[in-house]
């Protein structure tokens, strides 16, 4: 069997510091793969599966420049469940299968390398399965919501508390994801704190 380096997958709750996570990993040496990029790249009007998504959830969801619009389609997928299913199954096999191609190709031959999968929905959609550990990223509920509503305004895109609260309950609470967790990183203090526990962190994942 041919050598190959690890690969990470990281996961949490939306607003928990993923995100942040794997950009200090990344300063470490890490490949990180940004499951939300793939997945906006598979709303360009070039992508395989923008017909698909056309014909589910109709022509509304376009902005301006016939692109799918996140916002336009994220008002419809957060408010019905069945809606998101939908659109889970025709995102989520793409997404995965691009992911790991990409995780694979750059830990192959090398065991000393570490790839990293940025995943928001790693255990809904099984991928736990697929990687070799799991890091959950967490935070408290209240330092949660109060993210979600900073990074919705530097966006641009700011959010009622009803929206929060849909966003939330989309996902599986941190309490389950937890259970499939390698390494837990609690990411309620500053980033400085934070950078400290990669630190220990990469020494475990590059041993």
């Amino acid at each position: 069997m041919t050598d190959r380096g690890k690969i990470i997958g990281v996961t949490g709750g939306i607003a928990c510091g993923k995100s942040t996570v794997c950009q200090l990993l990344a300063q470490k040496g890490a490949f990180v793969i940004d499951l939300d990029k793939v997945g906006h790249q598979l709303l360009q009007n070039t992508s395989s599966v923008f017909g698909q998504l056309l014909s589910t959830f109709g022509t509304t969801i376009l902005d301006g420049n016939g692109v799918i619009s996140r916002s336009k389609l994220g008002e419809i997928v957060f408010a019905d469940s069945e809606a998101r299913k939908q659109l889970d199954s025709i995102m989520h096999p793409v997404i995965v299968e691009e992911s790991r191609h990409a995780a694979h190709q750059f830990v192959e031959g090398d065991s000393s390398r570490i790839a990293v999968i940025d995943s928001p929905l790693l255990i809904e959609v099984n991928g736990h399965e697929t990687v070799d550990l799991v890091i959950v990223v967490v935070t408290d509920v209240h330092t949660q919501k109060q993210r979600l509503i900073k990074r919705s305004h530097d966006q641009k895109r700011p959010i009622n508390s009803h929206q929060i609260e849909a966003r939330i309950k989309a996902q599986l609470p941190l309490s389950e994801k937890i259970k499939y967790a390698d390494f837990v990183i609690d990411n309620n203090g500053a980033v400085d704190k934070l950078g400290s526990k990669i630190d220990e962190l990469w020494k475990i994942l590059a041993s």
